[in-house]
C-alpha cells in the first residue's frame, strides 16, 4: 500500500470518527439528551436564561431586589424549594455573623486573633456541616410521606420521578420501589450547589471586614444578599469580590446595549459547544474505556486496560473533560452576565499554553488561585517567610476545600511542594542569568537559543506534573495503582526486548 494511500485511509478514519458523533446526536430529543445529558450538572446554569427578562425589565432601584428574587427562584426551581429556603437563612444567618464580626474585629479587649478564629470556624464548621448532612437519613415513612405530598422540596430530576429518571443520578421511583434519600440528593455535592463557592465567599467577605475594605455604608443586607444570591455565578463561581460586584452592579444599566446580544451569544454557545465536545469525545473514552462513574476500571484495575495510549493518557482525558465542562459553564455565566451589561471576572486563560506550575496557577480557575492567594497565602506571610511551608498549607487548604479527606490533602501538599521547586529553579535561573561567566551560565544561554525546544520542554513538564498529580486528586489509592501500571509496562517491554 502506498503511502499516499494509506494517508488517504488514516484521513477518512478520523473524519468518521470526528462525524459520526455529531451524525449520531438526537439534536431534536429536547428532554432527553438537551435537558437530561447537556443541561445537567454545571450546565443548570442555563435556567437562568429564562428569568433574564425579570432582571433586564427592572428599573436600577429594583435591580438588587430582582437579582435575590430572581435567584432564590433559580434554586427554588432546580435544586427545590426546601434547598432554597436553606439557602436564604443560610445568608442572613452570616450576614448577622458578619455584622457581629465588623464589631468584635474593633475591639481592644480581647485578642486580635479571637475574631478571625472564630469567623473561620463559624465559616469551615458550617461547610462541614453541609458535608455531613449529605448522609441523614430519614425515617422511611417521612420519606414516602415528603415524596409523595410535597415533592416540591426535591430538586429538579427527583420532582420529575418515575416518569422522568435518572437525572444527576436518581435512579425511578418505579423502578426502585423506595423514593430517594432526600438529603442525600439535597446535598449532592457543595461543588455543584453553591456551598463551596459561598465558603470562599464568605472567606473573602470576613476577611475585607478585617481589613476595613468594606465601607459600612455598603454593607447593607440588600447588598449582601444580591451578592450571594446572583443567579448565573452563585453554584460555581467565578468567586466575585464584594466591592468589584457592587460597582458593577451601579453601573450595569449604563452598559446594557442591542450591541451585547451577539458576543453574549457566541459566548454562550462556546460553552454549550465545549460541553458537547465532552460529551462526543471524551465522555466515551472516559466512561466506556475507563470506567469512571461504572467499573472505575482505570482505578481498580488498571492492569485490564490493554491499550497503554489509553492508560498514559487517562488523567489526561478526565482534565480535559472536566476543563470542557468548568470553562464551558463559565462562558455560559460570562454571557449571560454581557447581557445585564456585568462584566464578569474571567477564570480560565489559555492554561493549557502554561510553561510553569506558577503561570499555570495564573491561569486555571483563576478567581479560586487569587483567593488562595490573598487570604491565605499572603496572610501566612507569602514570600516573606517560610515560603515552602505557605505554599503546601495554602494547597492544602485548596485540596480540603475540593473535598475534606485525606486523599486531597496529600494532593494540596504535593503540589505546595511542587511550586516551591518551581520557584527554587526560577530563582537559580534568574541567578544564573545575572552570572557573566562560568560553564553553566554558557549551556544555559546555548539551551535558551534553542528556541522553541526550551519553551516546548518546559510546557512538557509543566503539563505532566500538574497532570499527574491528579491521579490522586481523582483516584486516591486508585492512582497510584495506575501510575504503577504507567511505569510498569514501557519496563516490562524493555526487560522483554
Amino acid at each position: 500500500m502506498s503511502l499516499v494511500s494509506r494517508a488517504a485511509d488514516l484521513c477518512d478514519a478520523l473524519g468518521r470518527y470526528l462525524w459520526q458523533p455529531i451524525a449520531d446526536t438526537p439534536w431534536t430529543d429536547w428532554r432527553g439528551f438537551w435537558l437530561k445529558q447537556v443541561f445537567d450538572d454545571r450546565f443548570v446554569v442555563a435556567y437562568c436564561l429564562l428569568l433574564l427578562p425579570i432582571l433586564l425589565a427592572a428599573p436600577r432601584r429594583w435591580f438588587r431586589p430582582g437579582i435575590i428574587l430572581t435567584g432564590l427562584a433559580f434554586l427554588a426551581y432546580v435544586f427545590g424549594a426546601l434547598y432554597a429556603l436553606f439557602w436564604l437563612l443560610t445568608c442572613l444567618a452570616f450576614y448577622a455573623l458578619a455584622e457581629r464580626f465588623a464589631i468584635e474585629c474593633k475591639r481592644t479587649d480581647v485578642l486580635r486573633i479571637g475574631p478571625p478564629l472564630a469567623a473561620g470556624f463559624a465559616i469551615f464548621g458550617w461547610y462541614l456541616v453541609v458535608q455531613a448532612l449529605q448522609h441523614l437519613d430519614l425515617p422511611p415513612h417521612w420519606e414516602v410521606w415528603l415524596f409523595h405530598h410535597a415533592r416540591f422540596i426535591y430538586p429538579l430530576g427527583m420532582r420529575a420521578l418515575p416518569a422522568e429518571p435518572d437525572w444527576l443520578g436518581v435512579h425511578s421511583f418505579a423502578v426502585t420501589g423506595t423514593p430517594p434519600d432526600l438529603f442525600r440528593y439535597l446535598l449532592t455535592n457543595p461543588h455543584n450547589i453553591g456551598v463551596a463557592y459561598f465558603t470562599v465567599r464568605m472567606c473573602h467577605y470576613f476577611a475585607e471586614i478585617k481589613r476595613d475594605g468594606i465601607p459600612r455604608e455598603r454593607r447593607t443586607l440588600l447588598n449582601f444578599l444580591a451578592y450571594v444570591c446572583y443567579a448565573p455565578n452563585l453554584i460555581q463561581g467565578p468567586i466575585e469580590r464584594f466591592n468589584s460586584f457592587q460597582e458593577e452592579m451601579d453601573t450595569c444599566h449604563e452598559r446594557r446595549s442591542w450591541l451585547n446580544l451577539p458576543p453574549a451569544l457566541l459566548r454562550m454557545n462556546l460553552g454549550v459547544g465545549k460541553a458537547l465536545v465532552g460529551w462526543w469525545y471524551f465522555r466515551p473514552l472516559a466512561w466506556e474505556g475507563l470506567g469512571i462513574g461504572n467499573t472505575n476500571l482505570i482505578w481498580l484495575s488498571p492492569e485490564k486496560i490493554d491499550s497503554y495510549a489509553l492508560l498514559y493518557f487517562s488523567v489526561f482525558i478526565q482534565i480535559y473533560w472536566l476543563y470542557l465542562e468548568f470553562s464551558g459553564y463559565c462562558d455560559v455565566s460570562a454571557g449571560i452576565a454581557r447581557l445585564l451589561g456585568y462584566r464578569q471576572v474571567e477564570n480560565f486563560n489559555w492554561c493549557w499554553f502554561a510553561t510553569s506550575l506558577r503561570d499555570l496557577w495564573r491561569r486555571w480557575h483563576i478567581s479560586l488561585s487569587l483567593a488562595l492567594r490573598d487570604y491565605v497565602y499572603i496572610a501566612l506571610g507569602g514570600n516573606r517567610r517560610h515560603q515552602t511551608f505557605n505554599l503546601c498549607f495554602t494547597f492544602f487548604v485548596c485540596g480540603i476545600w475540593h473535598v475534606p479527606n485525606g486523599r486531597m490533602a496529600v494532593w494540596g501538599v504535593l503540589m505546595g511542594f511542587m511550586l516551591a521547586v518551581n520557584g527554587w529553579w526560577a530563582h537559580w535561573m534568574e541567578r544564573v542569568d545575572k552570572t557573566p561567566d562560568g560553564v553553566l551560565p554558557a549551556v544555559r544561554r546555548a539551551w535558551l537559543r534553542l528556541w522553541p525546544l526550551p519553551q516546548v520542554c518546559a510546557w512538557l513538564l509543566t503539563m505532566h506534573a500538574f497532570v499527574f498529580s491528579l491521579l490522586i486528586f481523582f483516584g486516591g489509592r486508585g492512582g497510584w495503582r495506575a501510575a504503577v501500571e504507567i511505569v510498569r509496562r514501557p519496563l516490562a517491554w524493555l526487560a522483554a526486548s
